[in-house]
C-alpha cells in the first residue's frame, strides 16, 4: 500500500504538493505530540506498549484494533522506527484527502468562488482533517476508505483498487462506521425512484443481511454481545462515564438530546478552550457552525428550487446517523474532534453545495 501511495504522488501538480507539504507539517506535529506524551494508541499500534515477540502475526488476524497490529506487524518485526509508521500512515492519510478532493470536485461542478478564491479549499486545509489523517492510527486508513466509497459512488466505478480495499478497511477496522455508511446508502437508494422497484428491494434486502452481520461485529467489539436494550444502555453509559477523568470531559448524560447533538457537532467552542488545541478547534467549529447557518437559511428560502442529489442525501443521512449514535458513547471534546473527521468534511462540501445554489437563486431574484 505504501508503494502505491508513493506512486500516486507522482501524478500531483504544484498545488497538490503545497497541500502535501502542509500535511507533512501535521505528520511532524502528530509524531512529536505522541513521543512527548509517551503513551498513546499509536504506541500500541507500533508494538511499543506490548511485547510483540510474545505474539505471532496471525494472533492479530481479527477485526478492530487487532487488525491495525496485523497490518503493522511486518514493519515492527523489521525494526522500522516509530517515525516511519507516522510517515507511512500520514502518506496514506494524504491520499485519502486527495481522494476526498477528487470526490468534491466531481460532485460540486463549477467551483464556488469568492474574490477569485475557490472556497472548497477552506475545507481541504482544515487542521483537524490533516491532524488525524497524519497520525499513526485508524483514522488515516478510515478516511481513505470512506473517501474511496464516496468517490466510487459519484463516478459509478466500483472496480478500482481504492474502492475495494477502502471498503474492506472500513468494514474490518471499524464495523460500526461501515454499518452507518451502508445504512445511509441503503435507505437513500430504497427511496430513489430512478431505480426500478425490483432493484431497490433487491439491494435493500442484501443490505439488511450485510447490516445484520456488521451489527453482530459491533456487538462483539463493544462487549454488548447480543441485542438487549438494558445491556446497550448500560454499556453506553459506562462508555460516557469512562471519560469523566479526562481533561475535556463533557457531561453528556446531563444534556437534553438537542444539546448533545450540538455539543458533538459544534464543540469545542471558545468557552471550552483550555489550550491551543481547543482554541484552534473552536475556530474550526465556528466555521462549521456558520456554514450550517447559511445553508439552513438558503434551504428555508429556496427549498422548492434547491437540488438534493443522491450524494447530498447520503452525506446528510450518514452524518445524522453517526451523530445520533456517537452521542450515546462519547463525552470528550478531543474525541468529538477525532470522530467528526470521518464525516464532517463531506458534510461541509454538501453545505457549500447548497450555499452555491442559494447564492445563484438569490442573484437571479435580484
Amino acid at each position: 500500500m505504501i508503494g502505491k501511495a508513493i506512486d500516486g504522488l507522482k501524478n500531483y501538480d504544484k498545488k497538490d504538493m503545497l497541500l502535501f507539504g502542509y500535511h507533512l507539517l501535521f505528520i511532524l506535529i502528530a509524531y512529536k505530540l505522541r513521543v512527548d506524551r509517551g503513551i498513546s494508541d499509536a504506541h500500541l499500534y507500533w508494538g511499543k506498549s506490548i511485547d510483540i515477540n510474545q505474539h505471532s502475526w496471525f494472533d492479530f488476524a481479527n477485526y478492530g484494533t487487532n487488525f491495525i497490529l496485523f497490518l503493522n506487524y511486518p514493519f515492527i518485526k523489521l525494526g522500522l522506527p516509530f517515525w516511519f509508521g507516522f510517515l507511512m500512515y500520514g502518506i496514506i492519510g494524504f491520499l485519502g484527502i486527495r481522494k476526498f478532493m477528487d470526490w468534491a470536485f466531481l460532485v460540486f461542478g463549477k467551483p464556488l468562488q469568492y474574490k477569485g478564491f475557490n472556497l472548497l479549499y477552506l475545507v481541504f486545509f482544515l487542521p483537524n482533517l490533516h491532524f488525524w489523517t497524519a497520525s499513526l492510527g485508524k483514522e488515516a486508513l478510515l478516511f481513505w476508505g470512506i473517501a474511496s466509497v464516496f468517490y466510487a459512488m459519484a463516478s459509478h466505478n466500483y472496480k478500482t483498487f481504492s474502492f475495494v480495499v477502502g471498503s474492506l478497511l472500513v468494514l474490518i477496522i471499524r464495523p460500526h462506521v461501515a454499518l452507518m455508511l451502508l445504512a445511509a446508502i441503503a435507505l437513500i437508494v430504497l427511496f430513489d425512484s430512478k431505480y426500478s422497484l425490483k432493484k431497490r428491494i433487491a439491494f435493500f434486502t442484501f443490505a439488511l443481511v450485510f447490516l445484520s452481520m456488521l451489527l453482530y461485529m459491533v456487538f462483539q467489539l463493544s462487549n454488548i454481545r447480543y441485542w438487549n436494550w438494558e445491556r446497550i444502555t448500560y454499556f453506553n453509559e459506562y462508555s460516557i462515564l469512562s471519560f469523566k477523568g479526562s481533561g475535556t470531559y463533557v457531561p453528556m448524560l446531563e444534556y437534553n438530546y438537542f444539546y448533545k447533538l450540538f455539543s458533538f457537532n459544534f464543540r469545542p467552542l471558545f468557552f471550552d478552550s483550555i489550550n491551543v488545541w481547543t482554541f484552534f478547534g473552536s475556530i474550526e467549529n465556528c466555521i462549521v457552525l456558520l456554514l450550517h447557518g447559511i445553508a439552513l437559511f438558503f434551504v428555508v428560502k429556496f427549498y422548492a428550487k434547491i437540488t438534493f442529489g443522491q450524494w447530498l442525501k447520503i452525506v446528510f443521512l450518514f452524518t445524522f446517523i453517526a451523530s445520533l449514535l456517537y452521542v450515546q458513547r462519547y463525552a470528550n471534546l478531543g474525541i468529538f474532534m477525532r470522530t467528526k473527521m470521518m464525516f464532517q468534511p463531506f458534510m461541509m462540501i454538501a453545505l457549500l453545495f447548497i450555499i452555491k445554489q442559494g447564492i445563484a437563486f438569490k442573484n437571479l431574484k435580484d
